[in-house]
């Protein structure tokens, strides 16, 4: 390797037309110091059997969003609240049934990737932010897996009368003792999800699961919660998959 230049040779009066053999110098040790550096191996994954899973509370209300054709901002909040209100109540028992699906899919997807997992209830969850848990206090070393969902609906863009459901959730996978996280990730089903297969984060929907309006969603409800349920699933799915990709069993 090319010596660096000295400290006295750098405060020397001629500094100035010395800079470009100074920078090509050091440029040259730089280089061949990385060329003769071992690459540092990777990280060990952490090994995990067990998972205990938090029960997955229910959204509060579902959420339709329609961009549609522009019609002035107030006047679309004020469309959009309205058939929320209308889309929560016609799919209010498919609302609260998420939350539990959602944790036996939980349970079901990581039994099938090797993983050991039970649900662990009677975890304390403040009354005014049930997702705001306390983990230090969840007794016990194996990982908790928390997921919540924050963000369910349906979503039309804009020029667009066509409505795609929309399932975000929050994924927080750690040791609770230490708050050691292993791995956290948002994941967007649906509307939200980037073009092109799915992702680490991304996920589309079925492309069977689009309404050409909002009445044509009132009138074929059922098949509107079973693409809620098939949401769950594959987020389920997706979520196991990610964990074991960075986790080993042994």
């Amino acid at each position: 390797m090319e010596p660096a230049m000295s400290s006295s040779a750098r405060m020397a009066p001629s500094r100035s037309r010395r800079l470009p053999t100074l920078l090509l110098c050091v440029t040259t040790g730089l280089l061949a110091a990385c060329a003769s550096r071992t690459p540092s191996p990777p990280a060990p994954l952490p090994v995990v059997h067990r998972i205990n899973v938090l029960p997955v509370r229910p959204i509060e209300r579902l959420y339709t969003e329609n961009k549609g054709i522009p019609v002035g901002a107030l006047w679309q909040a004020l469309a959009d609240r309205i058939k929320s209100n209308s889309f929560t109540e016609l799919m209010d028992e498919t609302r609260k049934n998420m939350g539990p699906r959602m944790t036996a899919a939980l349970v079901r997807r990581l039994k099938e990737q090797g993983f050991e997992a039970r649900v662990l209830d009677g975890v304390d969850r403040p009354a005014k932010s049930p997702e705001d848990i306390d983990y230090a206090r969840i007794p016990g070393d194996d990982p908790v897996l928390h997921v919540h969902f924050y963000d369910v609906g349906m979503y039309s863009s804009r020029f667009s009368l066509a409505y795609k459901p929309r399932v975000n959730v929050g994924v927080a996978f750690l040791r609770p003792r230490d708050e050691d996280y292993l791995y956290s990730e948002s994941i967007y089903y649906g509307a939200d999800a980037d073009a092109g297969p799915p992702t680490s984060g991304s996920v589309p929907a079925d492309e069977r699961h689009v309404w050409t309006s909002f009445d044509e969603m009132v009138r074929k409800s059922d098949d509107v919660a079973r693409s809620y349920e098939d949401a769950v699933d594959t987020l389920a799915a997706r979520i196991a998959t990610n964990i074991r990709a960075r986790t080993t069993l042994n």
